[in-house]
């Protein structure tokens, strides 16, 4: 029996603190799931200025908070 190994997606998107403007940007990799806004993404790398919280947005999403504020970056 043999697997088929299926490539996923990858995608990056930009990052920009609305509080003090620190900026990078997010790699993500596309999963099953699908929310009103569209395909799902799996975070697998962040920029050194921001860090990924302990809590997940109301989609089951990483939220993403920049470390030179605390500020929440928008869903």
């Amino acid at each position: 029996m043999s697997l088929l190994h299926q490539e996923r997606d990858r995608f990056r998107t930009g990052l920009k603190c609305s509080r003090c403007g620190a900026e990078g940007h997010a790699e993500w990799e596309e999963n099953s799931g699908v929310s009103s806004q569209g395909p799902m993404g799996t975070l697998i790398a962040i920029s050194e200025n921001f860090t990924q919280a302990a809590a997940r947005n109301a989609q089951g999403q990483p939220r993403i908070v920049c470390k030179a504020c605390g500020a929440l970056h928008p869903d």
